[in-house]
């Protein structure tokens, strides 16, 4: 899986699919996001972080990859036990 213990928190490599149906993460060797805002004017960004700050009450943070499918995302002030009993 994607996930690593990062400064504080949690930073997660992620694959982000776009114009999806509904919003979900897949998780197996390679955590996937489907979101269902198109990959422009920053929507999909948007979607992804209030989504996961939904399900993780923490705050999120893209460090890397803002234009592109490919992801890191900092979770803050949680550990990885918690992340994966959430995914």
């Amino acid at each position: 899986m994607s996930l690593k213990n990062f400064k504080d928190g949690v930073l997660l490599t992620v694959k982000v699919k776009p114009n999806s149906a509904k919003f979900s993460i897949k998780r197996n060797h390679q955590i996937i996001i489907q979101c269902k805002s198109p990959p422009e004017r920053n929507k999909a960004n948007i979607e992804i972080k209030k989504e996961l700050q939904k399900i993780f009450k923490r705050e999120v943070e893209i460090i890397y990859g803002s234009k592109s499918n490919d992801k890191a995302i900092v979770i803050h002030n949680i550990n990885e036990e918690e992340v994966i009993s959430k995914l």
